[in-house]
Formats: structure tokens, C-alpha cells, sequence
């Protein structure tokens, strides 16, 4: 039985691996800097695209229409979400 458990850890790490490679040619994945570190900046833009690119995907999962474009889109901020409901209640 140890030999199943053993031989599915070796397949998930190859996965991994898989995976992360592609995810390093990805066109989400930030420039690396000549030093091959990532700096807090470009760690939180890549962490960014990744987020509107993952709550993209959930509304097109969800039935929604949604475009390229509306990645570059911001979002609207808290203050102007409560004004637009409490502007509709009134």
C-alpha cells in the first residue's frame, strides 16, 4: 500500500513542477529584475492581476458575461458601493 501513496506523491510533485513552469511563462508571471528577485512592488502587482484575473473567471463560472477589457476597469470603492444603495433606498 506504502508503494500507491509513495508513487502518487512522485506523480503530484511532477504536477507541480508542471505547473509551476507554466506558470512561469505565463503572461500573468511579473519580470524578474536582473538580481532575480521580485521587489514588494512588482510581488503585488502580480499578486493584483492574478486576483481580477481569479474574480473574472468566478463571474464567468457564475453565468456572467465578461471581456479582456473589463480587467483594466477599476473597482469602484466602498464609499461609492454604500452611496449607490443608500441613494436607491431613499
Amino acid at each position: 500500500m506504502s508503494g500507491f501513496f509513495d508513487a502518487l506523491m512522485e506523480s503530484v510533485q511532477e504536477m507541480d513542477e508542471i505547473f509551476r513552469a507554466q506558470r512561469c511563462n505565463s503572461p500573468l508571471a511579473p519580470k524578474i529584475s536582473e538580481k532575480n528577485t521580485l521587489t514588494f512592488q512588482q510581488k503585488q502587482a502580480c499578486y493584483d492581476k492574478v486576483c481580477r484575473s481569479n474574480y473574472l473567471a468566478s463571474l464567468r463560472i457564475e453565468g456572467f458575461e465578461t471581456v479582456p477589457a473589463n480587467a483594466a476597469e477599476s473597482l469602484p470603492v466602498r464609499q461609492q458601493i454604500l452611496d449607490r444603495y443608500r441613494h436607491n433606498t431613499s
